[in-house]
């Protein structure tokens, strides 16, 4: 068996499955799965903190169980699928609706590719801090939210935009209790006032104080549902709380303030700097080999579902011969064919799973020429034939003489 490839020729002469696959792989295609494990991998990463995760495994589920069918043909199943899929989808859709309103809502092309959100310099810190503890020590209430690599336009309502820069001045002035403004969060998106009395997602956490208001179930609320960080400035006790993943840290002054803003914006993250490319590379190996192996056996399935063609000598058998008659000389043993079909189906097809069967139940003595069709050609399931030569067979049938006639 010859398997065609871009005008080229493969050859297969045993349906050795690895070696037709080997054959077939170009440079474009570990690009392709270079490509496709790293937005996999990153994939994990920003789905790994949310619920969305389980949505994504449920859905992930369905088509590697029918890769997994079509592979090791199970026909059920495949028809199944196949017939069932916009009814699946639909379902999905309907029970993870929520979770998929928030993926799209939340996700950031930068941050989700390249994983580093745009951070805050050491001066934009400090004139958080200053501004956060200045309306701490006159008992002013507020909350700041500091976005990150998921987008928060989707998760707050009711917003005034104000695209300003960030100093002390203006984010005491917003939530000072005149202000049109103060009633409601302040979103700072690259290192600017983007939004002000932004209403924030409350938190549904049952674990929290009963002392804690709105203000506080509103700051934790929004970090529950985003990878963003919130300063809260508590009204009563004028105590200045940090808000990031669902959980609350009281800072004791601006230092402290100073320290984790630091740490949680990228540009400030001097752990991140120090990591070389061989260390990043390095990290979650496990999972990263497990994507690698995953992208391939979809490759896999790919190349063996994408249409192909062969050159096939198939052999030929001959039956029903009228008694007292015998073939004589040597007739054609083999008729070349080109199959058309999956990659994965021809490169596995052995010469016993093709014949050709010719009826001589109509022969007569003497020269017989006798015509093929497609109908004389035995195939495999989801294997057609395209062209096959010779289309006519001469045959010549004698009486069987008496030294090979039979006691």
């Amino acid at each position: 068996m010859e398997l065609l490839k871009n005008g080229g020729n493969i050859k297969s002469p045993d349906g050795n499955r690895m070696k037709d696959l080997l054959n077939l792989f170009r440079w474009q295609d570990a690009l392709d799965i270079l490509i496709l494990t790293y937005i996999f991998y990153r994939l994990y990463l920003w789905l790994r903190k949310k619920k969305a995760l389980r949505m994504v495994l449920a859905i992930l589920a369905l088509p590697l169980f029918y890769i997994f069918a079509q592979w090791i043909d199970l026909p059920l199943s495949v028809w199944g699928l196949q017939n069932l899929w916009p009814v699946i989808i639909i379902v999905l859709v309907v029970i993870f609706q929520q979770e998929i309103r928030e993926v799209l809502g939340n996700i950031s092309l930068p941050s989700f590719f390249f994983g580093r959100p745009e951070g805050l310099s050491s001066k934009i810190i400090d004139k958080i801090a200053e501004a956060v503890f200045q309306m701490a020590q006159r008992k002013m209430g507020g909350l700041i939210v500091l976005q990150r690599g998921d987008n928060l336009d989707e998760l707050i309502r009711e917003k005034t935009l104000l695209d300003a820069e960030i100093n002390e001045d203006i984010l005491i002035s917003i939530f000072n209790s005149q202000s049109p403004l103060h009633d409601g969060a302040v979103i700072i998106q690259g290192g600017r006032i983007r939004y002000a009395a932004a209403l924030l997602p409350l938190s549904k956490s049952t674990s929290l104080p009963k002392e804690w208001g709105t203000r506080h179930r509103a700051g934790i609320g929004i970090t529950e549902v985003s990878d963003g960080e919130c300063i809260i400035i508590s009204e009563e006790r004028g105590e200045v709380l940090l808000a990031s993943k669902g959980k609350v840290e009281k800072k004791d002054g601006k230092e402290d303030l100073k320290e984790n803003l630091a740490d949680l914006t990228p540009m400030g993250d001097t752990k991140d700097k120090e990591r070389t490319w061989p260390k990043k590379i390095l990290e979650d190996i496990p999972i990263k080999v497990l994507f690698l192996l995953l992208v391939c056996l979809l490759w896999i399935f790919v190349i063996g579902i994408r249409q192909g063609e062969v050159s096939f000598n198939i052999p030929v058998e001959y039956y029903s011969i009228p008694q007292n008659l015998e073939i004589v000389g040597e007739p054609p043993k083999e008729v070349n064919a080109r199959l058309k079909g999956s990659q994965r189906l021809l490169s596995s097809t052995k010469p016993d799973q093709i014949r050709v069967r010719i009826d001589l139940s109509n022969a007569h003595k003497g020269i017989n020429q006798i015509s093929l069709a497609e109908a004389n050609i035995t195939t495999r399931p989801g294997i057609t034939i395209t062209s096959f030569y010779p289309r006519n067979i001469r045959l010549q049938l004698s009486p069987i003489s008496n030294s090979n006639k039979k006691p």
